[in-house]
């Protein structure tokens, strides 16, 4: 799926420096890479502070990016990295249970997801975060690999792994 040429040309516009053009941009992006930094923080005020760091990382390297269409995936991958620097400084992972105000999986109990929180946790980073990204942010698996700099195929496969995996870790926890 293209982008509409004036997006591009608004795109361009900002990566030559224009702090108006990047900033609608910012605007049009900034719920998804808020609740992208909430994921990552579970914190209010640390997203807050994830999303100001990313927002300013991306304006001071804006000419790195090398492909205007894939603006917005760039920028989100600024946001997790300047998350996850945040949590490595400041606190160590928080608890899932934050996420239940954010748009985690529809028709569950509050117990049922309080499992899927304790599976999710049990798993590695990585395929947590292949989760995150596919499920509660909804990012094609064109958009994860190329957010992660990996093949479309290496996505589907690990995103397969990962299912399994939580599938069988909630078996276990409810056979406990």
């Amino acid at each position: 799926m293209k982008k509409k040429k004036p997006e591009l040309a608004l795109i361009k516009k900002a990566m030559r420096g224009d702090p108006g053009a990047f900033g609608e941009l910012i605007q049009r992006e900034q719920e998804s890479l808020y609740r992208m930094a909430f994921l990552y923080t579970r914190n209010e005020d640390d997203a807050l502070d994830a999303l100001q760091e990313g927002i300013l990382k991306a304006y001071t390297h804006r000419k790195t990016l090398r492909e205007p269409e894939h603006f917005k995936t760039w920028l989100m991958r600024i946001v997790i990295n300047s998350a996850q620097d945040l949590l490595k400084k400041r606190k160590p992972a928080a608890e899932w249970e934050e996420l239940e105000e954010l748009s985690a999986p529809e028709g569950l109990s509050p117990e049922e997801r309080m499992d899927l929180y304790d599976a999710l946790d049990q798993l590695s980073e990585p395929m947590r975060q292949l989760l995150k990204l596919r499920y509660f942010d909804g990012l094609s698996n064109r958009e994860i690999a190329h957010q992660l700099e990996v093949p479309e195929g290496t996505v589907a496969v690990r995103l397969s792994r990962a299912r399994e995996r939580l599938k069988l870790t909630m078996k276990e926890e409810k056979a406990c």
